[in-house]
């Protein structure tokens, strides 16, 4: 009687435990199920919206409230409702965006100032992703991205909705310039920006350039194994990062990128690609081409490419892959900022070939004032750029994102 007693005993333990494991998973799925969505969605002929328009307006009101209890100075303010398509799947993304020139006092620390947004933000579901040194009107800044993330099925979703550009002292004005020696004392002979394109093939050279410790503009191809790692890392250590578009080369079979701008596109089917490589890559601030011989040559493919840009307020780089380029000249006309590179560092991938390079450039630069230059994410180009780093500075060269040379 007492074994048949245990034996009950047992089962009723495992029944009793086996309920509550049941209530439990239960309860958990009941309370993720009434967590509010970020998105509303929207369906149409063309398939469904996600619409993160309300979500970002809340993140508006706890940046607006951050900026009228500090009492900082809101100057310019540039708002758009964007929309692009989605990766993979029927359908668009639809955000409100905002760009915000704000002036705070000459000792605040632009540390303290993201931390504020931070804790706003926050309770607004939102998130600050970086704080990096950028150019507005030609004068130095800092830039404060901030947003949210969201995750549609297994699509992950980056939204910028404000972008904040911090500026301290006193407002900047239109007719303010940057000239190569407006702010320093004459030591500063000449400035370098050095582009690194194909940021994404491999791991190894991110964090070598990362650890550089002055102004690389990271180029960061889109959909590789490693773009989402080197844009984070680039943002994360304080440098710039841009879009590595890829485009049409004049021959076929140099083609490295299967999603590539062509010229046998139609107008729509240019501006989808563009709309998502962009939205692929978060943070970025600009676009340069990936190849592009045959792309960068054709005024209706630039156009597209271009309009799309704009929308973005994003800038444009002519990597110069092709000596017909007219990319830089349409960027200009349809009122783009835009740079061009004067000189490919590693067509030899040899640390001594690149540094015979960067010496080139260094002596562009002391003659001309700036130059753009481009290299590759490749572990000999970082440790040539490393080598060079105390020389030029011994030089009066001094190292700048490309930001900093648009027109």
């Amino acid at each position: 009687m007492a074994k048949v007693n245990y034996k009950r005993s047992i089962w009723l333990v495992i029944i009793i435990a086996l309920v509550m494991t049941t209530l439990y998973i239960k309860f958990f799925q009941d309370s993720n199920e009434h967590i509010p969505p970020k998105h509303n969605l929207e369906k149409t002929g063309a398939g469904a919206v996600i619409d993160f328009t309300d979500a970002t307006k809340k993140i508006h009101i706890a940046v607006d409230s951050v900026l009228a209890k500090n009492g900082f100075s809101v100057g310019e303010t540039k708002e758009i409702t964007k929309e692009v398509p989605r990766k993979n799947i029927e359908g668009t993304i639809r955000w409100h965006t905002r760009q915000l020139l704000i002036t705070v006092p000459a000792e605040a620390s632009a540390e303290s100032i993201k931390e504020i947004f931070k804790s706003a933000v926050h309770n607004a579901d939102g998130q600050v992703f970086s704080s990096q040194p950028d150019t507005y009107q030609g004068v130095a800044v800092v830039r404060i991205d901030i947003g949210l993330k969201d995750q549609l099925a297994k699509e992950d979703v980056t939204i910028i909705s404000d972008r904040v550009y911090l500026t301290q002292g006193k407002p900047i004005s239109p007719k303010t310039t940057n000239k190569i020696d407006a702010k320093d004392d004459g030591s500063i002979k000449g400035k370098m920006a050095i582009i690194i394109d194909d940021f994404g093939y491999n791991k190894e050279s991110i964090a070598a350039f990362a650890a550089l410790n002055r102004p690389i503009t990271f180029a960061v191809i889109p959909y590789r194994p490693f773009s989402n790692e080197a844009a984070a890392k680039g943002l994360s250590s304080g440098n710039q990062v841009i879009l590595h578009l890829p485009m049409e080369p004049l021959s076929q079979s140099a083609q490295s990128e299967e999603l590539t701008v062509a010229v046998n596109m139609s107008d729509e089917e240019i501006q989808n690609m563009v709309k998502q490589a962009i939205q692929s890559v978060p943070g970025i601030i600009g676009v340069n081409n990936h190849q592009g011989s045959r792309a960068t040559a054709d005024r209706r493919v630039m156009q597209d490419v271009l309009a799309v840009l704009k929308e973005n307020h994003l800038f444009f780089v002519d990597s110069r892959t092709n000596s017909q380029s007219i990319a830089a000249e349409t960027a200009r006309q349809m009122g783009i900022k835009t740079g061009e590179n004067e000189l490919f560092l590693d067509n030899i991938d040899e640390v001594g070939a690149v540094k015979a390079k960067l010496r080139t450039a260094q002596e562009m630069a002391i003659k001309h004032g700036t130059v753009t230059v481009i290299g590759h994410a490749r572990m000999n180009t970082a440790i040539a750029v490393k080598e060079m780093i105390p020389e030029f500075e011994s030089q009066g060269i001094h190292l700048v994102f490309v930001s900093q040379f648009l027109q």
